[in-house]
């Protein structure tokens, strides 16, 4: 049997990366995605016939990963927002474009669905609530998540490329009993850290690069605490009627599932330590029902479970043994906590709530020497 300890710690991202030819080098990507997001009411038709002029204008201006790419005069009425990005390249660096092939930039033109999550509810024969909400994605909702999540690491395009690898595989029919690929990602550590919004903003991305293979991209968040009865027996069940729902999403071919459990930890307790603590069986039922629903949808190519946990250590080792990715999310870093007040503070100043002539400073641009007051002040804080 699996340890947690062992499952957590063989986890290198950086060298599967390089096995899977994923790792480009930090001077010029590989592969460039340019996402364009169209004005409500606009046909991609529209927009599609100027992309050499975008490509061209992109090609020769400065552009830092994963930021918004200012929409110029002829597009404003088409075009609401442009950002481009590759997992090759850390958050926020600059892109050098040197070389690179036109067929290696990925071209997106995507709208924003309005409408939030609907609630989906699920039932026993004395049982009824909430078992999910859904989103169809890309959504208003999420948008903007991605580039205003601020890590220590390289966490987000190590996630999106590592992910991206394992979907692909999957279309291709890749052997799964040579490559073990359930599309299972755990995300791990304190709370408040961004693992949910990670997740979604994730979910937004790949619904957006995909949107030539799946016509329609579905986000499940699991409502975990309404699986759990209090009728003895019934958990087990109303897991069941909850990854039946996902089972007839994922029929159809041409409709991307993506999956999130968060606090996972309340589905998956570990096992051993429920009957050391005498605890119900029928917890125990209910882990036993996730692990054979989640082997069961396994055939699924086009489905992705995103899972999220505040105490690695109460999760059940056979769980962990299925991941594909256990990633940990640690506490913000002081230069990253300064980022999300900078960002704070410029909204701020957008809307104007704070003096717009207060100038403060991005962190990449100054040191604590050479600084203005306003940025001193700042990082004090």
């Amino acid at each position: 049997m699996v340890t947690m300890a062992d499952a957590l710690e063989d986890r290198n991202l950086a060298n599967n990366f390089t096995n899977l030819g994923l790792n480009g080098n930090y001077n010029s990507p590989s592969n460039v995605h340019v996402e364009i997001r169209l004005h409500k009411g606009v046909y991609k038709s529209d927009v599609e016939k100027q992309r050499d002029s975008i490509i061209s204008r992109i090609l020769t201006s400065k552009i830092y990963n994963w930021r918004p790419f200012n929409v110029y005069k002829e597009l404003d009425s088409l075009v609401s927002k442009i950002l481009i990005g590759s997992a090759e390249i850390p958050d926020g660096e600059l892109l050098n474009f040197d070389g690179i092939e036109a067929e290696r930039i990925h071209t997106h033109f995507y709208s924003v669905k309005d409408f939030g999550g609907l609630p989906h509810e699920i039932s026993t024969t004395d049982d009824e609530a909430v078992g999910s909400y859904q989103w169809e994605i890309p959504c208003k909702e999420f948008e903007e998540l991605w580039e205003n999540l601020i890590f220590a690491d390289n966490i987000k395009n190590e996630l999106l490329a590592y992910v991206s690898a394992l979907l692909q595989l999957s279309r291709l029919d890749a052997n799964t009993n040579i490559l073990s690929m359930n599309r299972l990602v755990l995300l791990y550590g304190p709370p408040g850290t961004g693992k949910t919004t990670l997740c979604k903003a994730l979910a937004q991305r790949l619904s957006i690069h995909q949107n030539s293979i799946y016509k329609r991209s579905i986000f499940i968040e699991v409502n975990s605490h309404s699986l759990f009865s209090k009728w003895f027996s019934e958990s087990g069940k109303l897991v069941l009627k909850m990854f039946n729902q996902i089972e007839e999403l994922a029929e159809d071919p041409k409709t991307f599932v993506c999956v999130l459990i968060d606090e996972v930890e309340s589905l998956t307790m570990g096992r051993n330590a429920s009957f050391q603590k005498h605890e119900p069986s029928d917890s125990v039922r209910a882990v036993n029902a996730v692990l054979t629903q989640i082997d069961k949808i396994r055939r699924f190519n086009n489905v992705l479970v995103l899972t999220t946990s505040n105490i690695t250590e109460a999760l059940d080792a056979a769980f962990v043994d299925r991941t594909d990715i256990c990633r940990f999310v640690g506490n913000p870093t002081t230069h990253a906590i300064y980022s999300m007040l900078f960002d704070a503070i410029k909204e701020l100043q957008r809307v104007g709530v704070i003096n717009r002539e207060q100038e403060v400073e991005p962190f990449c641009n100054w040191d604590t020497n050479g600084c203005n007051d306003e940025s001193k002040c700042l990082w004090n804080l």
